[in-house]
């Protein structure tokens, strides 16, 4: 019936059943996956949401009117969608079935989170060999954070996904106003997690007071020696004693390594030594801009050749993971299961999550230039579905008809960019290609 539809957003529960009584409305319902039948009588928020509903009810204009945050009526209407009574719609932001096949499950065909990685700042309490951008960007201000959240929540409630914010930078913990938005974005009920560097106990203790993130990573390039080379003298032993810092927090932890001909050795000795002391281990492929052009890639076979040490050190490791999409081709010509790929997508490049830099950029990845489109002049909706956008999401042309393409797509940050864009680049890693 047209009441339990507002367009194609939310909708009465089917199960949901109302009747007015004397001292309100009776509410009767089963809970979601369940077979448990609910009654009780509509409380304030109850009400509210069924009003937005049935009401056919525009949320921006209510908000206006009623000087509150749009977040409040989102956080409204996700909490009556877990409770059971409202239905929340499916979501819009799916893959090209002519691109990666029909045969998806919904984890790679459809998307149930979204994430922002965002870098707040570019300073840096480091100076990386490999690092891709240490640009010096136009600080954003707070009003244009606050801008910022309010896309994100806007978007994230029109394709009805879950958000789920990256804090970043350089270091996220330089920008004056960090705490301030970090608590802002809990308030509005996202998903937060921290890619950083070691900081103090106290900084700590204060992120903690507002809510502990879903995980912290850091990042390492190697056992001690290597790593300093890289990263800077003493970076290994802070990120260690960090370790056990956030452990005593209880706060997840991930490693993070970027992979070339310089460190791919270190990578397996650096697995058994973390064993214990990380909750995740994980690497992406050395992407050849910026400072990192000075370093190499390793070679197809050679990279081959890894990847199968690689996948038998993680069969016995508590704390290795695959995330590197090329990963998946490996284990399909063993006849093995394959992961989700990268970002969970394959490679979900403006897919399954963008960049914000500090000066409102727009990116598909952050290891490569990437631009779709600028936050300070567009919505996020227009970035998205930006010609710019497509083009990333389209992919590399010499990943068509690839059986792990829907789990791989390759690594555009690892390849040089074709002068003719994207479609036309090749990861330069994978042997099934360079080997033809």
């Amino acid at each position: 019936m047209e009441s339990r539809r507002v367009g194609n957003r939310y909708r009465l529960a089917d199960s949901l059943q109302m009747e007015a009584r004397g001292d309100g409305i009776h509410l009767t319902w089963q809970e979601p996956g369940g077979a448990r039948i609910r009654q009780a009588m509509a409380d304030m928020d109850d009400l509210l949401g069924l009003k937005i509903v049935t009401g056919h009810l525009e949320l921006k204009s209510l908000a206006d009117t009623h000087d509150l945050p749009l977040s409040r009526f989102y956080r409204l209407l996700s909490f009556l969608d877990r409770k059971g009574i409202l239905k929340a719609p499916s979501t819009l932001l799916r893959r090209d079935p002519e691109l990666f096949g029909r045969d998806l499950g919904d984890e790679l065909f459809t998307l149930a989170h979204f994430g922002l990685q965002w870098h707040i700042t570019n300073a840096c309490d480091l100076h990386c060999r490999h690092c891709y951008d240490r640009s010096q960007r136009s600080p954003m201000t707070g009003a244009q954070a606050l801008r910022a959240l309010d896309q994100f929540q806007a978007f994230c409630h029109e394709h009805w996904v879950v958000g789920h914010i990256a804090f970043t930078g350089g270091n996220p913990f330089l920008y004056p106003g960090f705490f301030d938005l970090y608590r802002e974005a809990v308030t509005r009920g996202f998903e937060v997690e921290i890619l950083g560097n070691p900081v103090s106990g106290d900084q700590l203790e204060k992120l903690c007071s507002i809510r502990p993130p879903g995980q912290f990573q850091v990042s390492l390039e190697g056992r001690r020696s290597c790593n300093d080379r890289i990263r800077g003298e003493g970076s290994f032993d802070r990120v260690m004693a960090f370790l056990d810092l956030l452990k005593s927090y209880d706060i997840n932890s991930g490693v993070m390594l970027t992979l070339h001909e310089e460190n791919y050795r270190e990578v397996l000795p650096l697995v058994r030594l973390l064993e214990g002391l990380t909750d995740a281990f994980n690497f992406t492929r050395l992407s050849q801009t910026g400072e990192g052009a000075a370093l190499r890639q390793l070679p197809p076979e050679k990279y081959k050749g890894f990847l199968d040490r690689y996948i038998a050190c993680a069969a016995s490791s508590h704390i290795a993971a695959c995330k590197e999409s090329l990963i998946n081709l490996a284990f399909w010509e063993r006849g093995e299961k394959t992961t989700v790929g990268c970002t969970g997508t394959g490679c979900g490049i403006a897919f399954d999550g963008v960049i914000l830099l500090p000066d409102g950029e727009v990116h598909g990845c952050r290891k490569l230039p990437s631009r779709m489109g600028n936050l300070w002049e567009q919505t996020l909706e227009e970035i998205y579905f930006s010609p710019a956008g497509a083009a990333l999401r389209r992919g590399m042309r010499a990943c068509d008809g690839c059986p792990v393409r829907a789990v791989c797509g390759g690594c555009i940050a690892a390849s040089t960019v074709s002068p003719s864009g994207f479609e036309d680049t090749v990861d330069p890693c994978c042997w099934r290609l360079w080997g033809k």
